[in-house]
Parts: C-alpha cells; sequence; structure tokens
C-alpha cells in the first residue's frame, strides 16, 4: 500500500472545497439571473393590477354618472312636457288635461327627486 502523506490530503481538501465554491458561486449567479429575468414581470403585474383597479373605480364612478344623466333626462323631458302646455293653453286658452298632466308629471319627478 502506499502511503498517503499530509500534503497530499491537504491537496485534496483544496481541490474538493474549490469545487464546492465553483460549485455554489454558480448557483449563486444562475439564481441571481432568474431573479432579473423575472423582475420586468412582476413589476408589469404590479402595474396591471394597480390599472385594473382604478379601471373598476372609474367604471363604478361612470355607471353612476350614467344613472344621473338618466334623471337629468328624466327632469328636462317633464320640464319639456309643463312648457309645451303652458305655451299651448297660452296661445288658445285650451288644455287645461294637458297643463293637468304636465303639472303632475313634474310634480312626481320633483318629489322622487
Amino acid at each position: 500500500m502506499e502511503s498517503i502523506n499530509l500534503q497530499e490530503v491537504w491537496v485534496w481538501a483544496l481541490g474538493i472545497l474549490s469545487g464546492l465554491l465553483v460549485i455554489a458561486n454558480f448557483i449563486e449567479k444562475v439564481t441571481r439571473a432568474v431573479s432579473v429575468a423575472k423582475a420586468p414581470n412582476e413589476r408589469q403585474d404590479e402595474r396591471l393590477s394597480i390599472v385594473e383597479k382604478r379601471l373598476e373605480v372609474v367604471e363604478r364612478k361612470l355607471a353612476n354618472d350614467d344613472e344621473r344623466f338618466k334623471d337629468i333626462r328624466r327632469g328636462d323631458h317633464a320640464t319639456q312636457r309643463a312648457l309645451l302646455a303652458l305655451l299651448d293653453h297660452g296661445i288658445d286658452g285650451n288644455n287645461i288635461d294637458q297643463m293637468k298632466n304636465a303639472k303632475e308629471e313634474l310634480n312626481n319627478y320633483l318629489i322622487e327627486k
């Protein structure tokens, strides 16, 4: 049997430790490269979630505004009917039933509001 001296043991130990160091360094570099590659997707996902939340708020406000505009159109319609009834009555003095209906419609609109 061949005898192993202390110098050979140190050479082998340093070789193994150097190999482990190279492997650890390689794993660190790969991990860093993967995280750098994923970073744009993560930022993009964050931005998209912020935009989606804003879109929900804007859509809710838009729906509220749409309902408000419908209500305003109803009021304008009632006011225009009342004005038309007044004009008809002013011209010939008739159309009292039309004026009563217009008054009732305008009154209902103002009460419901």
